[in-house]
């Protein structure tokens, strides 16, 4: 169809909504709080592997560093997957520190730094428990309502949940090593 076979008011409410159509069921103002809140629970990731990457200095475990790098590098491209979504579907993306802190929080994710390697790895493996528990939830919530938004949170709960065994692979490796 030629745009000039649409009414004035159909091509403002189609600029003025953008990808949201009639066919869109899910409840978009509580999906942008709900996907601002994982944002939040990405940036905290981010900001506690970077501080892990920063402090992990050990003859034992040279490589994780490394990981506590890459894991940071992916928890802030999620955060930023997320913000895009939040932009498309109306919304503001969190950005001041005290809302992401809070609103972290509100899902139980408080970043941590531990005294040892091991700490830290343990901290990395609960930080990424809360979050699968948190888009597990957010995903079985949405079902077919945003299908765009529910493939973005497969993806990324995919991820975490990697992140999640290979952390837990290594806790496993080094009580194995200890016994």
């Amino acid at each position: 169809m030629d745009a000039f076979q649409h009414t004035p008011e159909e091509i403002q409410q189609a600029i003025q909504q953008g990808p949201i159509t009639t066919e869109y069921k899910a409840d978009r103002q509580a999906l942008i709080t709900q996907l601002n809140r994982l944002r939040s629970t990405e940036i905290a990731s981010h900001l506690q592997y970077k501080q892990h990457a920063y402090m992990a200095v050990s003859l034992l475990s040279p490589g994780l560093k490394g990981d506590f790098q890459a894991h940071a590098d992916v928890e802030l491209r999620h955060a930023d997957i997320l913000a895009e979504r939040i932009q498309q579907l109306g919304g503001v993306p969190v950005f001041t520190p005290a809302e992401i802190a809070a609103k972290a929080a509100e899902v139980g994710v408080r970043p941590e730094q531990g005294a040892t390697l091991t700490d830290m790895v343990v901290e990395n493996l609960l930080i990424e428990r809360q979050q699968v528990v948190a888009y597990t939830a957010l995903i079985r919530e949405i079902g077919d309502r945003d299908p765009t938004t529910h493939r973005l949170l497969m993806e990324i709960l995919a991820e975490t949940e990697k992140h999640a065994s290979e952390l837990a692979d290594y806790l496993k490796r080094s009580a194995e090593t200890r016994s």
